[in-house]
């Protein structure tokens, strides 16, 4: 074969490798930190990852409130219009998730929270691993002690139980939908696809890391790209 046939053969194929390569990923959307998600209601954690909500908002009736100091949402009632016209009553218990605004929120066990209503916290860091926390209520154990007016020492001491507010702080891999409580043992057993950062982490020192672990998980995001279907 001549040469400059051989070259022009080269090229033509060089060509529709990028075509085919560029048709391919214009179906596909990199999720930044705060990308928005489609708005809708997901019953499954693949059906979020694919950015599918299965039911549309305009598909049912439902009570839904937000408080935006905690990012939880809480759905009261919720019913879906059948093929017929008849009220289905759905279980929001059982969503695995919703979307308002483009913002995803995952439903929370109702064992976890002391809610009446479904809630769902808002995964306020979207990525390769998401981040999102709630409050809990936890009863602990306090040392109490009375002390003598006269003299300022104690005279009796005991343990008294008092409700605490703790915040859970977890986090949610995109790509297998594994859920773990955000600390720095599972976070550094979550990046070994980063052993720049992996190795930083690990020279923290306990109070370094508490302050500094939310800074290196949005490091990891914006160094670790994962892509989502465009809605």
């Amino acid at each position: 074969m001549p040469e400059f046939f051989f070259k022009r053969m080269l090229l033509s194929l060089f060509f529709l490798a990028t075509v085919f390569s560029l048709a391919g990923q214009t179906d596909s959307v990199l999720i930044t930190k705060n990308f928005d998600f489609q708005d809708g209601i997901y019953l499954s954690f693949e059906s979020f990852q694919s950015n599918q909500p299965d039911i549309l908002w305009d598909e049912v009736e439902a009570t839904v409130f937000t408080n935006p100091k905690t990012h939880l949402t809480q759905i009261a009632d919720i019913v879906r219009l059948d093929s017929t016209g008849n009220r289905v009553l759905l279980e929001p218990q059982n969503f695995w998730g919703v979307c308002l605004d483009g913002i995803p929120s995952i439903g929370l066990p109702k064992t976890a929270v002391q809610k009446e209503f479904a809630t769902f916290a808002a995964l306020r860091l979207r990525g390769k691993i998401c981040y999102f926390s709630y409050e809990t209520t936890e009863i602990r154990n306090i040392e109490m002690s009375a002390y003598n007016p006269r003299t300022g020492r104690p005279f009796r001491t005991g343990i008294v139980q008092r409700e605490a507010q703790v915040t859970q702080e977890k986090m949610l891999h995109y790509q297998t939908g594994e859920i773990q409580d955000f600390t720095l043992h599972n976070f550094i057993n979550w990046i070994p696809d980063d052993p720049g950062l992996k190795e930083s982490v690990l020279e923290l020192g306990p109070d370094e890391a508490h302050e500094k672990l939310f800074r290196c998980l949005l490091i990891y995001v914006d160094r670790n790209p994962v892509y989502t279907y465009k809605s």
